[in-house]
C-alpha cells in the first residue's frame, strides 16, 4: 500500500505478513512482520525487523503493541572474531487494548492501560519506562470515501489517546476511515492524526 498526505507528500510502502504466535508481553499473540529490512555489505550486515502483536478472541480484537529488532554483525579481517549486537525496543499495553468486531454507529470502546516502553541491547535493559493511559475507539458508522483507488463504503473510527498523568498527559486524537466490503475489506484507506496524515493511493492485498 502507498500512502501520502498531500500530492507533494512522500509517500511510503507497507506490507504486512501474517506470522505464528510468539510470546510477547507476557502472552502469546499473533506476529505481524510489518517492515524488514537488510543491509548487506562485506564486513558489515544489519538487519531490521518490526512486528505488531494482535489477537481476535471471542469476538474482540486485541492490541498487545509492537516491537523493532535491529541485528548487527561486524566482520573484520582475521584474526579478529566477529561481533554481533542485538538492539530490541518494544511498546506494550497492559492490559492489552480491546475493541468489538461488532460495534454499533456511536459506541465507544473505552479502557484504561498501562504503556510500557522498554529497550534492551544484547538482552541487558537499557530502559524502561511505563505511563498510565486511556484509550477510546468511537464507531462513527458507515461513510462514503472518494480515494485514487475509487470509492468506497467505509467504516468510520476515531481513536483518542491519553497518556501520562494529570497536567503532563499528552492527548492525541486520530480518525480512520476503513473498507467495508469489497477486495480490500478491512485495510485502512485514510488515516488522519496531527503528524501522519494518509491516504491510499495504490494497494496491493491478498486475503489469505
Amino acid at each position: 500500500m502507498k500512502v501520502g498526505g498531500s500530492p507533494t507528500a512522500q509517500p511510503f510502502r507497507r506490507k504486512s505478513v501474517t506470522e505464528g504466535r510468539e510470546s510477547f508481553a507476557g502472552a502469546k499473540p499473533i506476529a505481524f512482520n510489518v517492515g524488514s529490512e537488510l543491509v548487506d555489505l562485506p564486513q558489515f550486515q544489519q538487519s531490521t525487523v518490526k512486528k505488531e502483536f494482535k489477537d481476535l478472541v471471542s469476538g474482540n480484537v486485541f492490541l498487545y503493541g509492537k516491537s523493532t529488532t535491529q541485528k548487527t554483525k561486524i566482520t573484520p579481517p582475521q584474526p579478529a572474531s566477529p561481533s554481533e549486537q542485538v538492539f530490541v525496543s518494544s511498546q506494550s499495553y497492559a492490559p492489552p487494548i480491546s475493541f468489538p468486531v461488532d460495534m454499533k454507529p456511536g459506541q465507544v470502546a473505552r479502557q484504561q492501560i498501562s504503556f510500557t516502553k522498554i529497550s534492551t541491547t544484547d538482552g541487558r535493559v537499557d530502559w524502561t519506562t511505563t505511563v498510565p493511559a486511556t484509550g477510546e475507539l468511537t464507531y462513527h458508522g458507515r461513510e462514503k470515501l472518494e480515494t485514487p483507488l475509487g470509492a468506497f463504503d467505509t467504516c468510520k473510527f476515531s481513536l483518542k489517546i491519553t497518556a501520562g498523568p494529570g497536567g503532563l498527559a499528552q492527548v492525541t486524537v486520530g480518525e480512520i476511515w476503513q473498507a467495508a466490503e469489497g477486495p480490500y475489506r478491512g485495510q485502512v484507506l485514510k488515516g488522519i492524526d496531527p503528524k501522519s496524515p494518509m491516504i491510499a493511493t495504490k494497494m496491493t492485498y491478498s486475503p489469505k
